[in-house]
């Protein structure tokens, strides 16, 4: 299967300040290239079929949202300049507050800066609101990212399955979690309970939607700017869990237990999760785990998902570019209610019949992709 280098895009380049992540070497199975609101849509590059040759710093989204950059429009820079504006001025407005989202924000935007000051916000979120699952989760990724609380990550564990125990992904956190802690077996045991978790949840469009209200507290921002900028802000959100491929990928050529739970996991990142990167590094993860098991006819098949799974997302991206012209608040809205209920594919496809009923159509052969430079 052939491999792709994720080019990073602005809310990439700006979660990848937050939150640090150019210091990690993490691999990650081939996954769909993330694009973010009103920038040029992003490109793939062959790599070798090797996981481990694969650096993948950060893989967000959404895809569906992307746009061609119009003249007059900012460009990559100005945006992520625009966006770190936002957060400092978030961070000034709700650092006082007693709202657990607020102090969630608080604690989001400030963790690149201080990621001490970050740890404190998001610990008086998660004592607010102890059954919030974006702070319990964000809580524990953060300590994942710093020694500081290294001690403290049993009850941020816990603390996490208790707030979102029915999600697989909450599972791999804490997998990841127990995994640092030097306790293998507790890892495995955190990845067979993400196997047969009822959901598989990322908490996307969640996080876009904490974002918008955010910045409605913060900014006199209209709101289909606000709605765009949300995006960037969500999509610059850290969650470590999909690095579990890596871990799969170090453990599984020689250990039957974690090929058999890594497997299953692929397996469920597939068909339950509604997230075009999970169900991507899903179909990676499966190939990997069969090939290590030498089941050549499986790996094939798996294989073959991923490419059909990606020829329809290209599709799709390809007829959502003109989003940003439709200058609809409310569209936007509806395709993240369609996100949470029914996928991302599904939003996706949502926003494409809106842009094909509303916009004029490209005349003669043009199509709806943004123009090569």
């Amino acid at each position: 299967m052939a491999r792709y280098l994720i080019v990073l895009v602005a809310a990439a380049a700006l979660a990848a300040g937050w939150h640090r992540l150019a210091t990690h070497d993490t691999a990650v199975p081939e996954v769909p290239a993330p694009a973010t609101p009103s920038l040029p849509a992003v490109e793939s590059a062959p790599l070798p079929g090797n996981l481990g040759e694969i650096d993948v710093q950060l893989a967000r989204r959404s895809v569906a949202l992307d746009g061609c950059r119009r003249a007059g429009e900012k460009n990559a820079n100005e945006r992520l300049a625009e966006y770190e504006a936002q957060a400092d001025e978030m961070l000034r407005v709700l650092r006082s507050s007693t709202d657990a989202e607020h102090l969630l924000v608080a604690g989001l935007v400030s963790w690149r800066k201080t990621p001490e000051q970050a740890l404190e916000f998001l610990g008086r979120a998660a004592a607010a609101d102890p059954r919030n699952p974006l702070a319990a989760s964000q809580m524990l990724e953060l300590c994942l990212e710093t020694d500081a609380c290294n001690r403290a990550r049993p009850g941020m564990e816990r603390n996490l399955i208790a707030a979102d125990k029915a999600n697989g992904l909450a599972w791999v956190t804490v997998a990841r979690s127990r995994l640092g802690r030097g306790d293998e077996q507790g890892a495995l045991a955190a990845l067979r309970q993400a196997a047969a978790a009822p959901s598989i949840e990322d908490y996307y469009a969640d996080y876009v939607l904490l974002f918008d209200r955010a910045l409605a507290a913060s900014s006199n921002l209209p709101p289909f700017e606000r709605s765009i900028a949300a995006h960037g802000h969500g999509a610059a959100v850290f969650t470590a869990g999909l690095l579990i491929a890596r871990d799969c990928e170090e453990r599984g050529p020689n250990a039957s237990e974690w090929l058999d739970v890594c497997l299953r996991l692929g397996e469920r990142f597939e068909h339950s999760s509604g997230s075009i990167m999970t169900r991507a590094v899903g179909m990676g993860l499966q190939a990997k785990m069969y090939e290590y098991g030498g089941d050549s006819r499986a790996q094939d098949a798996a294989e073959r998902r991923y490419q059909g799974f990606r020829d329809e997302w290209t599709t799709l991206a390809s007829r959502t570019a003109r989003a940003l012209e439709l200058k609809d608040a409310t569209v936007q809205r509806r395709f993240l209610d369609t996100f949470k209920a029914s996928g991302e594919v599904a939003a996706m496809q949502y926003l494409a019949a809106e842009i094909e009923a509303r916009l004029p159509q490209p005349q003669g052969d043009q199509e709806s992709r943004c123009p090569t430079p």
